[in-house]
């Protein structure tokens, strides 16, 4: 275990977590959160990458406030990173650099599903507690 933990801590601990916990502002400012494939994007560089369709209600939370946090569990480490959420539509190249087969079952049409909308979340604060450590990781820089 490191004094410090680092960015590469974090990334080394989130490798083989897919699914979070993704927790948005929602009207009246009660929290919603929903379950969230981060789509087998396991080599993390500080952005999370979600695609959804972009009439549902998590879309809308994020457009209206795009503060999140999502919360990563695996057998012995518990990660909750908070950051902003972008969204991205219609941007096919960016699209085809996230989109993994196993979406395919989510959206029969692939990247072309009508209103398509990747969700980049960027991290800047990661809480780590279990391997390979417990801390707090800033990362803003």
């Amino acid at each position: 275990m490191a004094d410090r933990l680092t960015r590469e801590d974090v990334a080394k601990a989130m490798r083989d977590m897919d699914l979070c916990f993704m927790a948005t502002h929602g009207e009246g400012g009660a929290i919603s959160s929903r379950a969230m494939s981060n789509n087998a994007q396991v080599d993390w560089d500080g952005d999370n990458w979600f695609f959804s369709n972009g009439d549902t209600r998590k879309v809308r939370e994020l457009e209206a406030d795009p503060n999140v946090t999502l919360d990563f569990q695996s057998k012995d480490t518990w990660i909750s990173v908070r950051g902003q959420a972008r969204l991205h539509r219609d941007d096919r190249a960016l699209f085809e650099a996230h989109w993994t087969k196993d979406l395919d079952r989510w959206f029969e049409q692939g990247i072309d599903t009508p209103g398509l909308t990747l969700i980049e979340v960027v991290a800047e604060v990661a809480e780590v507690n279990g391997r390979p450590g417990e801390g707090t990781v800033d990362l803003r820089s």
